[in-house]
Parts: structure tokens; C-alpha cells; sequence
């Protein structure tokens, strides 16, 4: 009975522990507020992660109570072995399996790269696993007869309190090298600096709680207490988890915080997510699933919905028209009277809106004399999405992407547009997957020597690259460029901010943290920028350049509980500094959201040219001169999953209204940016115009899926994009079994439409674009001209 009740009440107390801390950790310090959602939210963690914690506990523990019980009466008479024995067997055990896992993984990726079918890898990996167990096997005896002399040996000349010997030592000496491991891991191996190993750490604290209450029962046996108290833990777990099945999806505030804020009940609500999933399709209406129809496993959340078919598979609400696109391209009046001013366009990598204000005193200045638009949004959260649909000016979902992830030849980009209007072109940047190849497409310069200072975050090259810049500007009013042109077009990215984040001589991070750095690094990038303005204006060319500063990106430092970027929509993602100076205009702040694909047609209209017919976005160039505000339009952001990235999040902001809907976990997020600027308060659940704004994102989700999968982009298909074959390998069933069942709505309610027209014949997809040859240009400023791309993808860090 003693055991018994050990083996229930210790793995109890240890998830009740770990339930209590996730808990607590994220009504104190997570990045949604709770409020009245705190009991739902704390029943729901008691269920989705005390209940698996308990039985992993009870089956762990019962585990070696059944082997320990199986070792004794098997050696029934025999000696029992010596504690050096026992303790060279678990280190030899820990080495080996350290050894196996080694061995499996690079035989692993050894093998993806040498065989091209699954099959064989997969047998080729499983013949060096199993030839390593046999290996170790065969060195198991001796190993352990020469670890157990050693010890030993040892024993005799060491306190008891250091006798590796001793079980308790070795073992409190194991818990200790493997906490250390965890907090040195990052550092020592640097490519884990950028993994979140918080919930290894929990999971380590749990198995560190389960051993010692199990130890402390063991020399304190618990009364009859001790079981009821296990069992009454264990039934709350369990009533938790019943409560979670059909309660936890009436608050989209208590999912977020669950999904976002919580290290290990997160990660396990998305397991237990497919518990109940009656069509097998990975998606259950349980624990707020989301599956609209649970019984046809081509109707799900996050799917490819056939246009004009009458079937919601995607479970938005109401099928996919494609009429109804939202994005269309405006009417455009004809252009005012040309102005042929200089351009300079400044991306700057991973640069936050907010640290303008805080950090760079030089753009705060330029700002406050010029076009300031205070609410701009980059369209996605990596550079090779974002910066395309700048210059291109479409959505990232829209962009028609070769295999090296740059435009095809057929999309009009901004350079391209100047470069055949007379400007002289020309590119600066790092070389990067991003910039070696179709993003030079109409620069008749492309400069990459910055790439000898910075590469992802090696050492500073803001410098170099102004330095470059004004070279450049010097050369061409001396007439040592070719073509000959009378103006100039300069495309300058600053790469410096972007991850990882070195120190800058002369400009001290304010501690050793990750975000410390990265503002001393805006520091530093600002008096760089301020450089390039002083010398345009020493050089005369201030008055008549058209300048213009954005960012690609932000960067996240645990500000909603994520590091880095490509994978969220929060401010600190999305929201990018806008600064325009335009010639002839002062200043002016600009208050109404606006999208990047809105920034190549306007440049364009300020110069009095005319706008390509296939770009998007709207001009907002009245508005800037001084003309009335420009209405107030949605715009839009997504991310989805490619071959970096894996999150699939499409957002929408109208006026002071945030709306994010995340496709993978399928919940959404609200947020009234006026009253909550940091997100805190997920106010989805209450908000009274939740529900048409839910619509407004659900068109426009509809079509960002319907265009991802058609295949142009280079991202992942959605499930049940043509041609795809479904994830789960079955059948799709046909049109006519589908119109004679209704399917089911999931929140939100259904949207109305207007009546649809004729159904039209949906296009095709295009066929896979062919890759760009290099472009022909005259040699780099002081630079030599970069290699051909490979036909190949780069494989390096993702951006």
C-alpha cells in the first residue's frame, strides 16, 4: 500500500507544482491580460497539462517499481550488486545514449543528402542506429568493469560527500551537470541560441519534483492522506480535462494564453487537439479545433477552398468567391506633371518602429522636418516576403517567386520602372539569398562589397556602406557611370540589425542582453544614416533628392513571449518607420494606417509617372502634398510556413482595430490599438465589432490561401491546393456528396455576401517561372561584380 500510494501522490504533487507555476507565470508576466478568464484558464492548464504529467508520472514511477520488482526476483539468491556497478551502469547508459542520438542524427542528415527516397534514407539511418547499439552492446561489459574499478579507486581517496560511488552523490551530481547543461547550452552552442529550451528546462524541473517527492515519501510514508490526496489531484486533473474538451474555445483570450503564454500546456493542447478527430484529417472540433464538419476530412480550418464551388471547406464561414477580392487594383487618375527629382530609398533590416524615437536621434530629426507616417505595416515578417511586395506592390501570398525566392522576370519592381523611365539604377547591399539574385532586377549597378563587413550579424558595415553610397553619388556627378543618365536612383539596404547582434566600437550596449545590443546597434546605424544626409547636403543634392526610409521587418525580444522574426504579427513585427522627404513639401504627419505596397505607386505619382497596371496598392501622393486624408482601407499582413518558417497568421488592421487570425492554431486575437498599443488585451470575446471585422479577414484569408495555392510563390500548399494530395492520403470526396450535406459553421458566425455572379472559370495555375539569368550590368562601384547564382537555393541562415 505504501508504494501504491507513492507511485499516485508523488507524480501529483510534482504536476500540481508545474501546473501551479505555468499558471502563475502567465497571469504575472505573460503578454495577455487574463482578468476574469484566470479559473477557466487555471482548470483548462490543470487538465491539458496536470493530467498528462500525472500519468506520465504514475507510469514512470510504476515502471521501475515493476522492474526494480522483476530485477530482484530474477537474482533471488544471487549476490546483489555493487553500488560501483550500479552506478558505471548508468553512466555507460547516459554516454550510450548520447551516442545513439549523435550517431542517428548525423547518419541522418548524411543520408537525406546522399539518397533522394525516403525509403532509403529512412532504412540506411535505421541499419548505423542499430549497428551503433550493437557496437556499444559489445563494449558494454568491459566498459562498465574498468568504470566500476575507477570508481573505486576514487571512493578511497574522497569524503563520502564527493564518493562518486554513492548513488545519491552520482546522482545529485548528474541533476546538477544536467542544469548546468541547460543554461550553458546556448552559449557554448551557438546555434541553440536562437531555440526556446524553457520548456526542456520545465519539463527538467518536473523530473527533478517527481524524483525528490518520491524519494521524500519514501523516508516519510504517507497515512491514508497520502492516497486520497493523490486521487482527489488526480480526479481535479481529470475534471479539468473533460471541462477543456467543449469549454476551452468560449474565450479566445483564455486559448491565446494558453497557446502563448504557458511553456508546456501550449505544445500539448496542440497534441491533444487531434484526441477525437473522427475523420483523421489532424483537426478535431474538440479543444476548439475547429473542424466545421468532423466527418469529411477535406472540410477543415486551413485548407484550399475551390472557388464558386458552394462548399465553405475551409471552415471561414462561407465558400471562397472570387469576385469578392478584396484587393483590387484602384483607379488611377492620369499622372500630374513629371518631376525629376533623385531617389534614394533606405531599407534598413529588423528595425522596429519604436526604437526611432529611442534610439536614433537623426531619423527622430528627419522625420519631424518630413512626411512622417506614423502607422506603416510591412506586409510580412521576413525580408524576401516583404521587401518584394514593396516593390512590387502586392501582398507576399500574390508575389510570383522563382526557386531562389526572388520575383520571376515578369514582375514590374520599382528599380525596373525608374531604370526604363531614365533614372540611373543602382543597388547596395549584403550578399545575402535574399539580394544575390532577382532583387538586383533593374539595378544597372549592384554593389556587395558591404558583404566583407556584415553577414547575419558578424561585424558592423553601416559605415562601408555609406561610405559607398556617397562614392557612388560622386562618381555619377562626375560622369563616370554608364548609361549616362541626369538623375539617379539609389536602393541602399543597412543590414546591421538584424540577428545575431554584435558589439560596436565606440557605441556600448547597455548590458550584455540581446536587446541592450541591438540598441546600441540603432545608435550606431543612426549616426550613419546622419553621415549620408550631411553629405548629400554638403554635395548640393539635398534640396532636390526624394528620400525615402523604411524598414522590412521589426524584431521581437519577448515582447508577446517570441525572439527574432518570421513567424508573428505584432507591432513589433509589422509596425515599420515610414519617413519620406519629399522636395517642395514639408512636413506633415500622417496618422491613417498604410501598407507598404502603397509606398512604390506613390513615389511614382509624386514624380509624375505612371503607375504599372498590375501593381495593387493605391497612391497616397494627395495626401502628402496636403490634400485631404486619403480614406481609411484595411491592410493587410500574413505569414505562412516555407522552408525557414513554419507559422501561418494572417492580420488586418482597420483604424485602431488589430485583428490577427492564426490559420495553424485557430484562434484570433483583437486588439484595440488606441486604448492597448502593446497588446496586451485580447479583447476578441467582447468587442462589438469583432464580428464584421472577423468577415472583412476571412475574404481576404479565403483568397490568400486560394493564391498560395497556386504555386507561385515557392511557399508550402495549403492542404487540398490542386495537385497537392491530401495530407492524410485519402480521397477527396466529390462536389455533389458535398452539396447534398450542409456542413457545419465554426466561429464566427457565417458572413453574408452579396449575390454571386456566374461562377468564372478559375485560372489555372502558371506553370513553374523559369529562373532569372544574371543581369548584365557595368561593374560595382569599388566592388567586383558577384558571382552567378547557383541554380541551386543558398542555404543559410533564414531571413
Amino acid at each position: 500500500m505504501r508504494t501504491a500510494t507513492r507511485i499516485i501522490l508523488a507524480p501529483a504533487l510534482a504536476a500540481s507544482l508545474i501546473v501551479l507555476y505555468e499558471v502563475l507565470r502567465a497571469a504575472l508576466f505573460g503578454a495577455n491580460t487574463l482578468g476574469g478568464d484566470l479559473p477557466g484558464f487555471a482548470l483548462g492548464v490543470a487538465g491539458l497539462l496536470g493530467l498528462p504529467l500525472w500519468l506520465a508520472g504514475l507510469i514512470g514511477l510504476g515502471g521501475v517499481a515493476a522492474a526494480r520488482g522483476g530485477w530482484r526476483w530474477g537474482r533471488d539468491g544471487a549476490e546483489p550488486p555493487t553500488t560501483d556497478r550500479v552506478v558505471a551502469w548508468a553512466l555507460f547508459g547516459a554516454v550510450a545514449l548520447a551516442v545513439i542520438v549523435f550517431t542517428t542524427q548525423n547518419a541522418t542528415i548524411y543520408f537525406v543528402k546522399a539518397f533522394r527516397k525516403p525509403v532509403y534514407e529512412g532504412l540506411a539511418t535505421g541499419l548505423v542506429a542499430a549497428l551503433a547499439v550493437l557496437v556499444l552492446a559489445a563494449l558494454s561489459g568491459p566498459a562498465v568493469g574498468l568504470g566500476a574499478r575507477i570508481l573505486r579507486a576514487i571512493s578511497r581517496r574522497v569524503p563520502p560527500i564527493l564518493d562518486p560511488s554513492r548513488p545519491s552523490v552520482a546522482i545529485g551530481g548528474a541533476v546538477a551537470l544536467l542544469i548546468l547543461g541547460a543554461i550553458l547550452a546556448p552559449i557554448i552552442v551557438k546555434p541553440l541560441h536562437t531555440v526556446d529550451l524553457r520548456p526542456a528546462r520545465l519539463m527538467l524541473a518536473w523530473a527533478l519534483l517527481l524524483g525528490g517527492a518520491h524519494a521524500l515519501l519514501g523516508r516519510r510514508p504517507p497515512g491514508r492522506w497520502g492516497l486520497a490526496t493523490g486521487l482527489a489531484l488526480g480526479a481535479l486533473f481529470a475534471i479539468g480535462m473533460v471541462w477543456s474538451l467543449g469549454s476551452l474555445g468560449e474565450s479566445q483570450r483564455r486559448r491565446l494564453t494558453l497557446d502563448r503564454d504557458t511553456l508546456l500546456a501550449g505544445p500539448l493542447t496542440a497534441q491533444l487537439n487531434r484526441l477525437g478527430d473522427a475523420d483523421g484529417d489532424g483537426v478535431s472540433r474538440l479543444f476548439a479545433g475547429g473542424d466545421c464538419d468532423d466527418d469529411d476530412p477535406d472540410i477543415r480550418p486551413g485548407v484550399y477552398d475551390a472557388p464558386d464551388d458552394g462548399v465553405d471547406q475551409n471552415c471561414t464561414g462561407a465558400d471562397l468567391v472570387l469576385a469578392d477580392d478584396p484587393i483590387r487594383r484602384p483607379q488611377r487618375p492620369s499622372p500630374v506633371a513629371e518631376r525629376n527629382h533623385n531617389v534614394v530609398l533606405l531599407t534598413i533590416d529588423a528595425l522596429r518602429h519604436d526604437v526611432v524615437a529611442a534610439n536614433m536621434p537623426r531619423l527622430q530629426a528627419l522625420a519631424d522636418e518630413a512626411i512622417d507616417v506614423r502607422n506603416a505595416y510591412s506586409h510580412g515578417a521576413a525580408t524576401y516576403w516583404s521587401i518584394p511586395a514593396l516593390l512590387a506592390s502586392t501582398l507576399p501570398s500574390r508575389l510570383e517567386m522563382g526557386r531562389d525566392q526572388t520575383p520571376v522576370g515578369g514582375m514590374k519592381l520599382l528599380p525596373e520602372v525608374l531604370r526604363d523611365a531614365g533614372w540611373h539604377t543602382a543597388l547596395f547591399a549584403n550578399v545575402t539569398v535574399f539580394f544575390v539574385r532577382g532583387l538586383r532586377q533593374g539595378a544597372q549597378v549592384a554593389d556587395y562589397s558591404t558583404s566583407d563587413h556584415t553577414v547575419h550579424g558578424d561585424k558592423p558595415g553601416a559605415a562601408h556602406m555609406t561610405d559607398n553610397l556617397l562614392k557612388h553619388v560622386d562618381a555619377f556627378a562626375a560622369g563616370r557611370l554608364r548609361p549616362k543618365r541626369d538623375r539617379f536612383f539609389v536602393w541602399a539596404h543597412y543590414y546591421d540589425p538584424h540577428d545575431p547582434y554584435f558589439e560596436v566600437p565606440g557605441y556600448p550596449a547597455d548590458d550584455d542582453s540581446d536587446a541592450a545590443r541591438y540598441a546600441a546597434i540603432t545608435r550606431y546605424l543612426d549616426a550613419e544614416l546622419g553621415r549620408l544626409f550631411d553629405g548629400l547636403k554638403q554635395r548640393g543634392l539635398w534640396d532636390d533628392t526624394l528620400i525615402v526610409l523604411t524598414a522590412d521587418h521589426g524584431d521581437e525580444f519577448l515582447d508577446h513571449g517570441h525572439r527574432f522574426h518570421g513567424r508573428t504579427l505584432y507591432e513589433e513585427m509589422v509596425h515599420v518607420p515610414l519617413i519620406m522627404k519629399v522636395p517642395g513639401v514639408g512636413h506633415r504627419v500622417i496618422e491613417a494606417p498604410m501598407g507598404q505596397m502603397e509606398l512604390a505607386p506613390t513615389l511614382l505619382d509624386l514624380l509624375g509617372r505612371p503607375i504599372p497596371g498590375p501593381w495593387v496598392g493605391r497612391s497616397r501622393a494627395d495626401e502628402i502634398r496636403g490634400g485631404p486624408a486619403a480614406p481609411v482601407e484595411p491592410v493587410f499582413f500574413e505569414v505562412f510556413p516555407d522552408s525557414n518558417y513554419d507559422a501561418w497568421q494572417v492580420g488586418v488592421r482597420r483604424g485602431d482595430l488589430k485583428l490577427i487570425h492564426r490559420i495553424d492554431r485557430n484562434y484570433f486575437e483583437l486588439y484595440d490599438l488606441a486604448a492597448d498599443p502593446l497588446e496586451r488585451d485580447n479583447v476578441f470575446d467582447s468587442h462589438p465589432e469583432a464580428a464584421a471585422l472577423t468577415a472583412e479577414l476571412m475574404v481576404y484569408e479565403d483568397h490568400h490561401l486560394y493564391h498560395l495555392g497556386r504555386g507561385r510563390t515557392g511557399a508550402k500548399l495549403p492542404p487540398g491546393a490542386p495537385g497537392k494530395k491530401s495530407d492524410k492520403g485519402k480521397k477527396s470526396r466529390s462536389k455533389a456528396r458535398k452539396r447534398s450535406r450542409p456542413t457545419r459553421r465554426a466561429k464566427p458566425k457565417p458572413r453574408s455576401r452579396a449575390p454571386k455572379p456566374a461562377k468564372p472559370t478559375p485560372a489555372p495555375p502558371n506553370p513553374a517561372p523559369k529562373s532569372l539569368g544574371p543581369v548584365k550590368a557595368p561593374p560595382p562601384v569599388k566592388a567586383p561584380a558577384p558571382a552567378a547564382p547557383p541554380a541551386a537555393p543558398l542555404k543559410v541562415s533564414p531571413r
